[in-house]
């Protein structure tokens, strides 16, 4: 019985839903029909009599639903809809949309994310590819392990990167990975998309010897997620000599085709170093910029060149170096291993003029320069020199055996408390820690002119410098002047002077001296005393000082 009434009551519920249902249609139709005073409500109605239906009437049913569309009332229409069905749902008591739907889309998302922890991942499929397109080779000697969280990703412990099929000479290190995925495809391992990958603990041993192998891979074409490396360190080699280390090295890189991007910070000589590289294709050519700071040291070097897709192994560019107010700026081009420098700006607080020629790294370093200065402080290069100490000096004069070349070296102007010298221009040799003095010319203006050839040598023992030297008087009135000398009629106007100058001891030792003709024993070796007494009574503290250099040359003219 009480079931009866239960059907009962739901039957006549469902009737009176239906009726009220018919009654808000049909005040839709008078809302939309309205308007429109050529058609009445029954000829309407005539359109849904499907007993009298044919394909004429249907053709006129369908253009005037067209008809009607085009002039009903739509804001009455909405305007029902807003009153009589919008407003009863409630959004603030509804459970569905607050509560139920956020909770099963979090729940789905959850889940989609968590299922590839219950896959297995073959170390080898994932070492091909993060390495398979490229020459090198990856090695997974750790774990592969799934975490999607704070994001989908794989973390592998102690990946091993080669530059062959080996793992005899591997160039990075890592001690944890984590490859980001991304959330398309997820759940299909195979077709797993690399999103980003970070590098965590790593060692990089690069060689320099192979950087032109290195560029070639760069120049390629190829696509890589970004890849972002920290707590690290970068090893410098120079075949198998070390070269330097960047300590507390963090990177990020982002490589797709045609384009890199790359910023590098570390530690490197106990100073904090930055370094930014870009590559870009633009018209058949590649636009490479490169950037290097180091903050203690207040450097800041640039270069900008562009490598000709058609013409290989041809790069032009241009440069800058500043440090503090050292500046050097300038146009270069490079070809088989050569860099040619066309015209460059070199200015400090010594020099000013311009710098140019050839630099050669392979085979062997060496180098043919002319460094044209417009002017030279000499005044303050020997006062910045009198400032160092005795290993600093000692250190200045070892030069380093792989430094091999020629630089011409002159300036038009030369700045002085005295103006005792005008201008100077020289040939210079290095060749294996020794230095060849072809020719130094030095201009004294009307009092006349000097030259000097000569080699520095370092042993083991000692660094010399072995000299000749001659010495043209032109105008003896000015030259005895000069140096204050009035008790002598004339002088010889060419002098000839060879010797020793031990430049770690910081003395002299003169072999022959002559003017018209040679000078005695014991004239050289009183010269010698006295140039040794007077000259160089603080080492080099006197060496320039033209006040003693006048005293000197009045003490062996009176004698």
């Amino acid at each position: 019985m009480k079931y009866i009434n239960f059907k009962r009551y739901k039957f006549s519920t469902a009737l009176k839903t239906l009726n009220k249902a018919r009654y808000n249609f049909f005040k839709i139709l008078r809302s939309i029909f309205s308007p429109l005073k050529k058609y009445e409500y029954n000829k309407i109605h005539e359109y849904f009599e499907f007993r009298k239906f044919n394909i004429k009437k249907i053709r006129k049913y369908i253009n005037l639903i067209f008809y009607y569309f085009r002039f009903f009332n739509i804001k009455a229409f909405t305007r029902y809809l807003n009153i009589k069905f919008f407003k009863k749902v409630n959004l603030k008591n509804s459970k569905f949309l607050l509560f139920h739907l956020p909770a099963s889309l979090i729940f789905f998302i959850f889940l989609y994310i968590t299922i590839p922890t219950f896959y297995n991942y073959d170390k080898s499929d994932i070492a091909k590819a993060l390495c398979g397109n490229y020459k090198i080779k990856c090695f997974i000697k750790g774990e592969v392990n799934y975490r999607f969280y704070p994001t989908p990703r794989l973390n592998i412990k102690n990946l091993v990167v080669t530059g062959n099929k080996n793992q005899e000479n591997p160039f990075l290190i890592v001690g944890k990975t984590a490859i980001k995925l991304s959330i398309k495809n997820l759940l299909a391992k195979d077709r797993h998309e690399i999103r980003k990958i970070e590098i965590e603990n790593f060692e990089t041993n690069l060689n320099l010897k192979n950087l032109k192998e290195n560029n070639n891979i760069l120049n390629k074409k190829i696509n890589l997620p970004p890849i972002n490396f920290k707590k690290g360190k970068i090893i410098f080699y120079q075949g198998a000599d070390y070269v330097a280390t960047i300590s507390k090295a963090k990177s990020s890189i982002k490589f797709v085709k045609g384009f890199l991007d790359m910023k590098l910070k570390g530690n490197f000589l106990n100073d904090n170093i930055s370094i930014y590289l870009s590559k870009n294709a633009i018209d058949k050519k590649i636009s490479t910029n490169f950037k290097l700071k180091m903050s203690n040291l207040n450097l800041i070097s640039k270069i900008n060149f562009f490598s000709s897709q058609i013409e290989k192994n041809v790069i032009s560019g241009n440069f800058s170096v500043n440090k503090n107010k050292n500046k050097i700026s300038g146009i270069f081009d490079y070809k088989d291993n050569e860099l040619i420098i066309n015209k460059s700006n070199l200015r400090n607080a010594f020099i000013d003029g311009k710098l140019d020629g050839k630099i050669i790294f392979s085979p062997y370093f060496n180098f043919n320069l002319d460094l044209n200065l417009n002017s030279l402080n000499f005044t303050k290069i020997n006062n910045y020199f009198l400032n160092f100490d005795k290993d600093k000096r000692k250190k200045l004069f070892n030069l380093n055996n792989k430094i091999n070349g020629k630089l011409n070296f002159s300036s038009n102007k030369i700045y002085s408390k005295h103006n005792l010298v005008k201008s100077f221009e020289s040939r210079l040799k290095f060749y294996n820690g020794n230095l060849n003095i072809e020719q130094f010319l030095v201009n004294l203006g009307n009092l006349g002119a000097a030259d000097l050839i000569g080699n520095i040598n370092e042993d083991k023992v000692l660094t010399n410098l072995k000299f000749e030297s001659n010495i043209f008087v032109d105008n003896q009135k000015k030259f005895l002047s000069k140096f204050g000398i009035y008790n002598k009629s004339s002088i010889s106007s060419n002098y000839f002077v060879s010797g020793m100058f031990d430049l770690e001891n910081v003395k002299a030792t003169f072999y022959e001296i002559s003017d018209d003709k040679k000078f005695t024993i014991a004239d050289t070796n009183y010269i010698e005393k006295e140039f040794n007494n007077l000259m160089l009574e603080n080492e080099y503290k006197y060496l320039f000082d033209f006040p003693r250099l006048k005293e000197f040359i009045k003490v062996i003219k009176t004698e």
